[in-house]
Order: structure tokens, then C-alpha cells, then sequence
């Protein structure tokens, strides 16, 4: 199966646990002053979950580009919008029914009279794009997944005015509890036969500052984030769409074997009162004047 379509697969269970890296991103558009940029640029926006957060807190005339490699992804973003466009006092956005994803327009009037678009698109080409058209360039949990990093940096970089900031949240694999617990009960269970998932070079402070200033940017800052997840029992919605692969592939016994290892794990954590953690490096920096 390809990228875009495991994605795809994914959309509704990511659009339920979304907001769990909320924490990362609140920090990264504080530290971005999103309140002070004309044009938005949310690259890999996923199903949107703070698009709403910038509606509110961006200036009255900036616009709010976003887009995702998932076309279900941004179904979700776009319904979410029109959900609260519509009725932004009382609005469920959680409440989204398939129909209304299925349905939804992405080229919506009132999608446009809100200075909110978004579409299906890669961050490693983006031709739909100007040069120097945004002030801010979000990038949130989505460069660990690009196949060629620096294509998508090199986009960045060009689409970014002059003095346009761009914000950074890697995760990272060690810091990954439920990721990593999720990978100890598959290899016990003889699903995968070890570790699948090795920290990248972007997943420490000085590979991911030299990785940005090697395509141009200045005046970097970067911190570490760690954040609690609301994992309190075995729920579908956390096993990641690689994993979700394989189970749906593994024999009866293997899957039922997994799920016992699971629940153990999960309820170990619970007897140490400790939350499931995840960590992030996160970054800011300047395309130079």
C-alpha cells in the first residue's frame, strides 16, 4: 500500500487522537506569534485540529493555507472548518459524521470568505505555491516522515518571504512511549523481529539545527517537549498505521497475543501512576532578509 493511501486508512483513528500532540504545537505557535502573520502555511496539517486555535487568534485579514499528502486528511480539515464557519459559538467539531466528510467541498465560499484554503499536496513539490508568499511555515510531526528531507526543506525555504519564520516539531523515537511500547509487545508477540524504528539524524538538537542552517535559515532556536497521552486502556485509535498493517496480516493467535502483551503493558504503566509520554525537539528559524 502506498504512503498517501496508509494515511488514508488512518484519517478517522488520527483525527481522534490528535490532539495529543497539542501541547507541542500550542508551544510552537506561541513561540511563532502567529497573531502577527498575514499568510499561514500549515504543511502536513493532518485532519486540522488547530486550525480552528489560529482562526481565533490570527489578525482579521490573514490567510490560512493549509494542506496534506492525505486527501481523507484534508476532507477531515476542511469539514471540521465549515463545521465551525458555521455556528462557532456552538460547534462540535469533534462531531463530524463520514457524510459530512465524504461531502465536504474543498473549495467551499465559505471556506474562501474566511481566508481558509486547503488541499491534497506533497511538502517535497509544491507547484500550487508561490515564491515568497508566507510569513510563517508550520510544520508539525511531519519531516520524520518525508522521504527526501531536503527537497521538502529546499520548498520550505522558497515559499517563505524574506524574514518568514518557519516551525519545526520532530518526534522523538526514544521518547516515543507509546511507540515503543506498541513495538516491545509486536516483537514478543512474533510479529516484527526487532526494533522497526531508529532515531533519525534530525532527532537531536545538534543534527536538526545544522539541517536547517545548511538550507539557509538563521537566527534558530530549539528546545525539547515532553507531553502525557490519554492512553488508559488497549484502544485501536493508538496503534499506528504501520503497525495496523501488520495485524491485519498476522494470523488469530499472533493478533490475540499481541492484544494480551498490550493490555499488560498499558496496565504496568498505570501501576507506576506514570502517564505514556511523548517527546519532541522543537525549532523556529528565519529565512534571512
Amino acid at each position: 500500500m502506498n504512503q498517501s493511501k496508509i494515511w488514508d486508512a488512518y484519517s478517522k483513528s488520527y483525527h481522534n487522537i490528535e490532539k495529543n500532540p497539542a501541547g507541542f504545537q500550542f508551544s510552537l505557535l506561541n513561540m511563532l506569534r502567529v497573531n502577527e502573520a498575514d499568510e499561514i502555511l500549515d504543511a502536513g496539517c493532518a485532519g486540522g485540529h488547530l486550525h480552528q486555535y489560529i482562526l481565533q487568534q490570527r489578525k482579521k485579514d490573514c490567510r490560512l493555507t493549509a494542506f496534506d499528502f492525505s486527501l481523507e486528511m484534508t476532507k477531515i480539515a476542511a469539514a471540521r472548518m465549515i463545521k465551525y464557519l458555521n455556528n462557532p459559538f456552538n460547534s462540535q467539531i469533534e462531531d463530524i459524521s463520514d457524510q459530512e466528510i465524504e461531502n465536504v467541498d474543498l473549495n467551499s465560499p465559505l471556506l474562501e470568505q474566511n481566508k481558509y484554503k486547503v488541499f491534497q499536496g506533497d511538502v517535497q513539490s509544491l507547484p500550487q505555491l508561490n515564491d515568497n508568499q508566507f510569513d510563517i511555515y508550520i510544520s508539525n510531526l511531519v519531516l520524520q516522515l518525508v522521504a527526501n528531507k531536503d527537497q521538502a526543506l529546499q520548498e520550505a525555504f522558497r515559499v517563505l518571504k524574506p524574514g518568514g519564520k518557519i516551525g519545526i516539531v520532530i518526534p522523538v523515537v526514544l521518547g516515543n512511549v507509546p511507540m515503543l511500547s506498541l513495538q516491545k509487545c509486536f516483537i514478543q508477540a512474533g510479529l516484527i523481529p526487532n526494533a522497526a524504528y531508529k532515531p533519525t539524524e534530525l532527532e537531536n538538537r545538534e543534527g536538526l539545527i545544522n539541517f536547517i542552517y545548511k538550507h539557509g535559515f538563521k537566527e534558530i532556536v530549539c528546545w525539547n517537549q515532553t507531553i502525557p497521552f490519554d492512553l488508559f486502556d488497549i484502544d485501536d485509535n493508538y496503534i499506528f498505521p504501520q503497525f495496523r498493517e501488520i495485524l491485519d496480516k498476522a494470523s488469530k493467535e499472533q493478533v490475540d497475543q499481541f492484544y494480551s502483551l498490550y493490555k499488560s503493558e498499558v496496565q504496568n504503566r498505570l501501576n507506576l501512576n506514570l502517564p505514556f509520554t511523548v517527546e519532541a525537539l522543537s525549532l523556529i528559524a528565519k529565512k534571512p532578509l
